[in-house]
């Protein structure tokens, strides 16, 4: 099914079917690439280009507890974001369906990220464990 069916289902039913799909499709850009070392660094599990209903998560991460399943959907901006009203709007929505189908997720601007490396990177592993304690409470660990 096209995108757009998949946007139609969601909005006239409140849920889009399809679990999450390795794609093993590269990185989009070399902001990702950075995002997802400082990741791998402090020792999270990390799958990029994550297919999900359709749509591709920069970066998944993995749940570091003995529950499987993904804790949160990092986005990065990137170039198409910042040129295009358009692609904006592509990203809102794409957060707004991840976010309705469970997803937790976290932006990062790749000017606040070159600008404020260590400012961002402390916020973005603050919220991969808050993510983690989430996650588990949800399962009922």
């Amino acid at each position: 099914r096209t995108t757009l069916k998949r946007l139609l289902e969601f909005i006239e039913q409140r849920k889009i079917q399809g679990l999450p799909i390795l794609s093993n499709r590269d990185f989009d850009s070399d902001f990702e690439i950075s995002v997802y070392r400082v990741l791998k660094q402090y020792g999270f599990e990390v799958v990029p280009q994550v297919g999900v209903s359709g749509y591709y998560i920069d970066l998944a991460v993995q749940s570091s507890s003995k529950n499987l399943g993904f804790i949160l959907a990092v986005e990065c901006d990137g170039v198409t974001y910042h040129s295009s009203k358009s692609a904006r709007d592509r990203d809102r929505l794409r957060q707004e369906v991840l976010e309705n189908l469970g997803w937790s997720v976290y932006r990062i601007w790749s000017v606040d990220w070159y600008k404020n490396r260590e400012v961002e990177i402390e916020k973005l592993i603050t919220r991969v464990k808050e993510a983690q304690i989430e996650f588990d409470a949800k399962i009922g660990n």
